[in-house]
């Protein structure tokens, strides 16, 4: 699921998602429920609540985000 395999399209893994998830926070800052709209308007199909955490996680873990009082901000 995260990785890119034969069964997994590059497109669908974790890392395609959490490049969405940071032009989507590049305009302005969101909570969860913002965020997940948003990335599911501009991701070529919809994604799971799961998929978006994983991808949050990832993202948090590479400290590329940062979560301030239930609002996701992109950590430059």
């Amino acid at each position: 699921m995260l990785m890119p395999t034969k069964i997994i399209k590059p497109v669908d893994s974790i890392f395609s998602i959490s490049a969405y998830v940071i032009k989507a926070l590049e305009t302005n800052d969101m909570n969860i429920d913002e965020l997940f709209q948003k990335v599911n308007k501009t991701y070529y199909k919809e994604i799971s609540l799961d998929r978006l955490i994983l991808s949050l996680n990832f993202l948090y873990i590479i400290n590329k985000i940062e979560l301030k009082n239930e609002i996701i901000t992109i950590n430059i």
